[in-house]
């Protein structure tokens, strides 16, 4: 039997593609004694959520902490006092879905929200984290938490653990957490022949457990070819920490410096998400994002294994919202598109309390905060009702969800969360939809004229791109906080670590050569750009159809010199772009060093490295890369965790920010190149993602 379990471990580890285990590349940062004690602190009340460790400091801290007693503490009163006023009436009891897209358990969370951020020192901040930690619903503690360490100025720097292993059940597909807690209660792996079937491995000290991905194929369509895309934890990531820095109920005013550009960093999000997805669907023959109607029938359907106290709710394919049930709800997200095409054909007016021309390109900020029904909409002194919120009610009915049971208990869709919506293509459509809205818009504000986009005396000569190769390669992420421990287990800290190991897509590094010739000197930036060369039926896109669909890779600055310069940029330096976040007990390791991950404490928030290219096929798959060069003027920097989308006095996206007149791109500064990205198809990522018997050549069946 020990025998047939260690040819399991070795066949999981020497076949093909195995051997590309990702493999952490990253820098550290050296910090202080008192830094590090804050930073453990922090992730103590992140581990092992779903209990109580009654030995903890956090748990004796909680027993003796009284809110009420201590309000001094707090700098604002009247939050504490609210917070109060719903803490006796009854917050979302444990063990209960928490969704921030449900009113009441929205005004719970930002009530605790509050008192977290409110909290006047660190000490006072931990000592109410500490008290939410022990007597609050899980998933409501750490949304709170989390958003509340991001914002909070004496947090920053702190590293946040990966979202994937703060809540597992997002990211993991079901029928793990079965073979996972199957092996945790037996102590073992109870059948080496089983194990191998199943896809589970003992390697060092810790479980592996293969996971595969969903299945759509039963609906009839061909969306599942995507699922290593849609779900790839770190794109999931990458979505809920933008939408942990730019919570939707978030007033601008603890945003700071990003609150003037909180509408332009939303459209600019979602702008740059879409035309990522739209390069992926070109390298699956999928082709243009469908569109969908609120009266008919909706084609996508999605069927999540996915389980976070109930089974996630399933769409079927060609899902008809009911309308007898939700003409309320229809009408008023008829009446919202309309309202905004009303405004549009006006061009200039004044709605909430705020002058609009929409001839001016500053008005993104008002359509995007608009569309996002966000805090900074409305008045301070008329708090929003956000049950009224576009994006939470099309969301609602989009999910296929029935009606919740009671107040606290409903059954959750993968729309209903930050960390999942991502796995579900009708996600894709809804902000499609909303992004082509914003669009309209951008048809008001006058496209760029030559003159603004000629850089005089410069002009680039050549682009090379070295060879775009993409593959699949294993990533393991830590389970371990899902599982359930024993008191003595938590008291030694000593317990058997458990990792979910997937395919996902990655790049092999590249360098983009630039030669440029110019007759002046100074700083110059340099924007590159990814883009699709041909639509989905094979044809060539012009520009000005185009303009939306290119993707941001990098922005750097350099100095230029008269006469030829020769600029080189690697792949690995692109700005846009992170490495994976590092596993919490690395970063315990590297806390006794008096170190941390450098990317996650100063430039946490942006797209995974490993998502940089789409997948290509086989034989090549053609898009083009756009580089543009031009003056630099400095402006105030913002604050990196938004994912500093700009550095300088351009707007978010420039030169394709708006409509373009293809005639006027056609200057010496700029220069377009051919691409083609090749796909190295060892590694299958769908269906089923394990081993399913020794001596199997592959790890995945292929279908």
């Amino acid at each position: 039997m020990k025998t047939l379990l260690v040819l399991a471990g070795l066949v999981a580890l020497t076949l093909p593609g195995a051997v590309l285990k990702h493999q952490f590349n990253y820098k550290t940062k050296t910090v202080d004694a008192e830094f590090v004690a804050k930073q453990k602190k922090i992730f103590d009340l992140f581990f092992a959520s779903n209990q109580i460790d009654t030995n903890a400091e956090y748990y004796k801290i909680a027993k003796d902490y009284n809110i009420e007693a201590n309000i001094k503490n707090y700098t604002n009163k009247k939050a504490v006092k609210d917070f109060l006023v719903l803490y006796k009436y009854g917050f979302l009891p444990k063990n209960h879905v928490f969704s921030i897209f449900y009113d009441k358990q929205r005004d719970e969370a930002i009530a605790l929200f509050q008192l977290f951020y409110y909290a006047k020192d660190f000490e006072t901040f931990y000592k109410t984290a500490a008290y939410a930690r022990v007597y609050f619903n899980e998933g409501q503690f750490l949304y709170a938490y989390y958003i509340a360490v991001l914002h909070r100025a004496d947090t920053k720097g702190i590293v946040l653990p990966a979202p994937y292993e703060i809540y597992p059940y997002f990211f993991i597909n079901s029928d793990v957490y079965f073979r996972l807690f199957q092996t945790k209660m037996q102590g073992e792996i109870p059948n080496p022949a089983y194990a191998a079937e199943y896809g589970i491995v003992h390697e060092k000290d810790y479980y592996v457990y293969y996971s595969n991905y969903s299945n759509y194929m039963s609906y009839g369509d061909e969306e599942y070819k995507l699922s290593y895309f849609t779900e790839d934890i770190g794109l999931n990531s990458y979505n809920y920490y933008f939408q942990s820095y730019f919570p939707f109920w978030l007033q601008g005013d603890i945003l700071s410096e990003s609150k003037e550009r909180r509408g332009e960093a939303y459209f600019h999000f979602y702008k740059q998400l879409l035309a990522r997805y739209y390069l992926e669907r070109l390298s699956n023959g999928l082709g243009e994002i469908p569109e969908f109607s609120w009266s008919k029938p909706i084609k996508s359907g999605y069927l999540p294994f996915q389980f976070y106290f109930y089974p996630f709710i399933q769409r079927p394919a060609y899902y008809q919202i009911p309308y007898e049930n939700n003409v309320q709800e229809l009408q008023f997200l008829d009446t919202y598109e309309k309202t905004f095409l009303h405004y549009l054909e006006r061009g200039h007016l004044k709605a909430y309390n705020q002058e609009v021309d929409f001839n001016n390109s500053k008005s993104i900020n008002f359509v995007g905060n608009f569309w996002q029904s966000n805090a900074d909409l409305y008045e301070k002194e008329k708090p929003r009702n956000y049950h009224r919120s576009y994006e939470v009610i099309a969301r609602r009915l989009l999910g296929a969800a029935p009606e919740s049971v009671d107040k606290y208990t409903y059954l959750p869709t993968a729309l209903d969360f930050h960390q999942t919506s991502l796995r579900d293509p009708v996600f894709y459509q809804l902000y499609s939809r909303i992004l082509k809205y914003c669009n309209q818009y951008k048809e008001y504000v006058p496209t760029y004229t030559k003159d603004v986009l000629h850089y005089t005396g410069v002009k680039i000569n050549d682009v090379k791109v070295e060879k775009l190769v993409t593959f699949f390669d294993y990533f393991d992420s830590d389970v371990t906080g899902v599982l359930y421990f024993s008191p003595e287990q938590l008291k030694t800290n000593k317990f058997t670590l458990y990792k979910v190991r997937q395919p996902r897509l990655n790049h092999k590094p590249f360098t983009v050569t630039v030669d440029v010739k110019s007759h002046v000197k100074g700083d110059a930036v340099f924007k590159i750009f990814m883009g699709p060369k041909y639509n989905g039926d094979g044809y060539p896109i012009s520009l000005e159809d185009n303009w939306m669909n290119f993707v941001e890779l990098d922005y750097f600055v350099k100095k230029l010199k008269v006469g030829q310069n020769n600029i080189e940029r690697s792949s690995t330096d692109f700005l846009f772009f992170n490495e994976d976040s590092v596993p919490t007990t690395e970063i315990y390791k590297l806390l006794e060093q008096g170190k941390v991950p450098a990317h996650m404490s100063t430039e946490s928030g942006f797209m995974p490295s490993r998502l940089m290219l789409p997948k290509g096929t086989k034989g090549g798959f053609p898009y083009q890369f756009f580089v543009m060069v031009y003056p630099y003027h400095a402006t105030k920097n913002e604050t990196k965790p938004t994912g500093r989308f700009s550095f300088d006095n351009k707007p978010y996206g420039y030169p394709f920010d708006r409509p373009v007149n293809e005639a006027h791109f056609m200057q010496p500064n700029m220069y377009f190149e051919d691409v083609f990205v090749y796909h190295e198809d060892d590694i299958y990522p769908y269906q089923y993602s394990y081993p399913y018997y020794v001596g199997q050549k592959t790890p995945f069946k292929k279908y």
